[in-house]
């Protein structure tokens, strides 16, 4: 099991916390277009990923990848806090969604 220090957990959901509120400033106006309408769509499966990032910020699991168990990087949850895989199954799943 891996700890994350008070410091890391407090900036990742400063980096959470900002996302979504970011996103929900977004979903103020109606979309008028097809694209927009499917921009809303994409943006409120991110908010999804982001909430669920929050709530699971602070249990034991949080960090560990979804599909081997192995630690995610902090230096990676940086740079996107709602990873839940390490690169090496991200490319795979990545991979196979391609398919």
């Amino acid at each position: 099991m891996h700890y994350f220090t008070i410091e890391q957990r407090e900036t990742l959901e400063r980096q959470l916390a900002a996302r979504a509120a970011e996103l929900r400033a977004g979903f103020a106006a109606d979309p008028e277009t097809e694209d927009e309408t499917a921009e809303r769509e994409r943006e409120r499966r991110e908010l999804a990923y982001v909430e669920s990032s929050l709530q699971r910020l602070h249990e034991p699991e949080f960090g560990l990848c979804a599909d081997c168990g192995e630690e995610i990087p902090y230096s990676r949850l940086q740079a996107n806090p709602i990873a839940v895989r390490c690169l090496a199954c991200q490319r795979v799943h990545e991979g196979a969604a391609e398919r």
